[in-house]
């Protein structure tokens, strides 16, 4: 009960102190004694505020799309991109597509383990839907599975558009995949993209084939397919 009483006094005390003190001279009382206080605070709301403006401006990513065949400039990604948001996005204001520059490091053991391991955790998480790639890395990645038959997104453009279907048929590529040599097995998993109407709108300096697959763990399949017909010149909305 003694603690509580000289807890009050000192309340009183700090009370009437500040009645006593004029208006400049309260606020650089409370600054010299609260100051961690207050920066404290004003850091807490800054956080919040800008946390829940991300979340609220923030917009979802509704494909992904890994090039993995020449390097390109940040400027030609962003207009693949754009060409994506306009094209296959339903809802621009709050979805978006993503493109990003996926290549192999090379002859460096550091930075092909650095490579491989961003690789297998970004299709972990799922964070990848398409890779556009050349032959080697289309093997490679077919033996590693990190992409996977194509036969749903075939069946898919085969339903919707036949026409288009005997098209693609002819670009279909059948390799090697499954990296348990036992289990090993012929599959369709990439469509040479190299002749398309779109790689050629692009205008990329694309100097060997170019081929479209999709990663092992992705279930976007009606977008996978609405960007394949995409190269192939058709719209999403054709």
């Amino acid at each position: 009960m003694e603690k509580m009483y000289k807890s009050k006094d000192r309340s009183r005390s700090e009370t009437e102190k500040l009645r006593e003190l004029s208006f400049r001279e309260k606020i650089e009382y409370i600054w010299s004694y609260y100051n961690y206080y207050i920066i404290g605070g004003i850091i807490a709301v800054i956080v919040i505020v800008s946390v829940t403006y991300s979340c609220a401006t923030r917009k979802d990513v509704v494909l992904s799309v890994a090039w993995s065949v020449g390097f390109l400039e940040q400027e030609e990604i962003d207009y693949l991109r754009d060409m994506l948001n306009e094209r296959i996005v339903d809802n621009p204001s709050k979805e978006t597509s993503e493109v990003s520059l996926f290549l192999s490091s090379g002859n460096d053991p550091t930075a092909e383990m650095a490579y491989i391991n961003k690789l297998v955790a970004m299709l972990a998480a799922g964070a990848i839907d398409i890779f556009i790639v050349d032959m080697d890395t289309l093997i490679s990645h077919s033996v590693s599975e990190f992409i996977k038959p194509m036969d749903i997104i075939i069946d898919i453009i085969r339903a919707s558009d036949p026409d288009l279907y005997e098209i693609i048929s002819n670009e279909t590529i059948i390799t090697v995949f499954g990296h348990e040599e036992d289990y090993q097995r012929p599959e369709l998993t990439g469509i040479r993209l190299t002749d398309t109407p779109l790689m050629k709108e692009l205008g990329y300096d694309i100097v060997v084939d170019t081929f479209f697959c999709m990663a092992i763990s992705t279930q976007n399949y009606e977008k996978i397919a609405e960007t394949l017909k995409l190269f192939f010149g058709r719209h999403a909305n054709e």
